[in-house]
């Protein structure tokens, strides 16, 4: 289900102008799995980003870190019209070090957002979310990691089949080598650059037009609404 085509999910994308994060012949959604980290950067700043508004000043002044939270205020607002499927894996429930009261009151509800923005996006109420689902059998490799939750994490994200695994922690994306289905290790505003120089825009972009190609005459200006509830009712 998730990599279906659905009219509740938007305009998606193709592998012809996105080769190097979509695997051959696909016409579909982008899957992005989405690190701890950044889950708590979409509901620490997440509103910020939307509306436009400037971060803290303690913030700000990390610029690299201020540049990735920009990527990310990218891919949100990218999101809110295409077809990008953010989601989330069991092992981000269990991430931290010591398992809190206070980290489950924080971290649940972002993961139960994201499952239901995706269910509008999917049109099956039906179909758990892989962070309600059981930890998925791994599929490939992954060397340059120690065991522990990064390497479940990365593991977790290439067995549900996503495209990218989004994440701002360094050891992954400079150490990390994978094995089995190709998936990309990218940091937000990595992914979101990437996305700009393939010419993808909220309403246009990003699909190849070709025979056989859902999109060539998609005729819906925009996803179901309702995705955007379940995401932006956490962001702080």
């Amino acid at each position: 289900m998730l990599h279906e085509v659905t009219e509740d999910g938007g305009l998606g994308f193709c592998h012809h102008v996105l080769p190097g994060l979509l695997p051959p012949g696909y016409h579909g959604p982008l899957v992005v799995a989405v690190d701890s980290n950044v889950l708590i950067d979409l509901q620490q700043h997440g509103a910020a980003l939307m509306n436009d508004e400037p971060l803290p000043d303690r913030v700000a002044a990390d610029v690299a870190y201020a540049d990735e939270l920009s990527g990310l205020a990218d891919l949100l607002n990218l999101w809110l019209l295409r077809d990008i499927r953010f989601v989330v894996t069991p092992r981000a429930k269990t991430d931290a070090k010591k398992v809190t009261e206070r980290f489950l009151e924080r971290r649940l509800p972002s993961i139960n957002a994201l499952a239901d923005s995706l269910a509008f996006q999917v049109g099956n109420w039906s179909v758990p979310a892989p962070s309600h689902g059981p930890s998925p059998t791994p599929v490939g490799e992954v060397t340059g990691l120690p065991d522990g939750a990064d390497r479940d994490l990365v593991l977790e994200a290439q067995a549900v089949g996503a495209h990218v695994f989004l994440t701002r922690d360094r050891l992954v994306l400079e150490r990390a080598e994978l094995a089995g289905p190709p998936m990309a290790l990218l940091p937000p505003q990595g992914l979101a650059a990437d996305l700009l120089a393939a010419g993808v825009q909220p309403l246009l972009g990003g699909t190849c037009d070709g025979d056989g190609c859902p999109y060539r005459d998609w005729g819906l200006p925009a996803p179901d609404m309702g995705k955007w509830g379940g995401l932006l009712s956490v962001l702080e």
